[in-house]
C-alpha cells in the first residue's frame, strides 16, 4: 500500500507538468529525523518507463553514493528517472556500514511489510512511483567468485528473476569489460553476471523481485585495488548501459 506522507510530499514537491519538457523536482522523506534525505526526479516531459536508482544504503559504499549523486542530474530522453542517493544517511555521515538498526539492505523481507522506519519509508517511495525497473549501487571489499583478495561479492550485476534480467546482466558485463575495463588490471576484475535475486533473502532487491515482479538489478564494484573514482565511473557506466536496455537514454546537451 502507498503510504500517505509519500503521496503528499511527491505530489506537492513534483509541480510535474504535462509539456513536453524536462523538469526537475525533489522532495524530502523522513523529515525532522536523523534519517531524513532527498528523493530526485527528473520528468522529461515525454512518455516512457519509470526507472528507480538508490545509492548509499550502506555508508561506507561511496561508489554507490557519489554515483547516485551525479545521476540526479542527468537528462533522460523519455519517461522519468527517481534518484534516493543517499538512502541511509545516518551510516553515510559515520561512514559505516550500518546504522543503529543494524544492516538497511537486510530489513526487506519479501511479502512482508520492512521491518525499520527507514525501510519502510524506502520500500513506500518506491512503491509509490511505479517503476519498471529498480537499481541499487553498491561496491565490495572483494570479488565475485574470485579466489584474489578478500571474499566479496564485487565485479557483478545482480539481476532479479524478471524475464530479460538476467540477459541485460549479462550484456553489460560484457559491455563493461569491452570498453570500461583498463588492459592493466588482471583478468579477475573482468565483471560477470551475479547471482540471480530471486525473493530468497530480506534484501531490497531480493523484494523487487519477489513483490514487484520487474527486472531490477544490484550493481556491485570491488574496492580490492581500485580508486573511488575508477568505482564511480564504472558505476556510472552499468546504470546508464541498464537504464538504455530498460528504454531510458541518457542524453547530453
Amino acid at each position: 500500500m502507498k503510504s500517505g506522507s509519500v503521496l503528499a510530499a511527491a505530489t506537492a514537491a513534483s509541480g510535474i507538468g504535462a509539456a513536453a519538457m524536462e523538469e526537475r523536482s525533489s522532495y524530502r522523506i523522513r523529515r525532522g529525523t536523523e534519517d531524513e534525505t532527498e528523493v530526485h526526479i527528473t520528468n522529461s516531459g515525454e512518455p516512457g518507463p519509470t526507472a528507480v536508482v538508490v545509492g548509499g544504503i550502506h555508508g561506507n559504499e561511496e561508489a554507490g553514493y557519489r554515483a547516485a549523486d551525479a545521476i540526479t542530474s542527468w537528462s533522460i530522453d523519455k519517461g522519468k528517472l527517481i534518484v534516493i542517493p543517499r538512502a541511509n544517511p545516518v551510516a553515510i555521515e559515520r561512514g559505516t556500514y550500518s546504522n543503529d538498526d543494524g544492516n538497511l539492505n537486510w530489513q526487506f523481507p519479501s511479502g512482508h511489510e520492512p521491518t525499520s522506519a527507514l525501510a519502510r519509508t524506502l520500500w513506500e517511495t518506491i512503491d509509490y512511483h511505479d517503476p519498471k525497473t529498480v537499481l541499487t549501487l553498491h561496491s565490495s571489499k572483494g570479488i565475485y567468485r574470485e579466489a584474489e583478495g578478500p571474499d566479496g561479492d564485487g565485479q557483478a550485476v545482480y539481476p532479479t528473476l524478471a524475464e530479460g534480467a538476467d540477459r541485460d546482466a549479462t550484456k553489460t558485463a560484457t559491455y563493461m569489460n569491452r570498453y570500461h575495463l583498463s588492459d592493466s588490471l588482471p583478468e579477475y576484475y573482468e565483471f560477470k553476471m551475479g547471482e540471480v535475486l530471486d525473493g530468497s533473502k530480506p534484501v531490497l532487491m531480493h523484494k523487487v523481485s519477489a513483490d514487484m515482479g520487474i527486472p531490477g538489478y544490484l550493481l556491485d564494484t570491488t574496492r580490492y585495488g581500485t580508486d573511488l573514482h575508477t568505482r564511480v565511473n564504472w558505476t556510472l557506466n552499468m546504470v546508464r548501459h541498464l537504464l538504455r536496455r530498460n528504454g531510458i537514454d541518457r542524453t547530453y546537451e
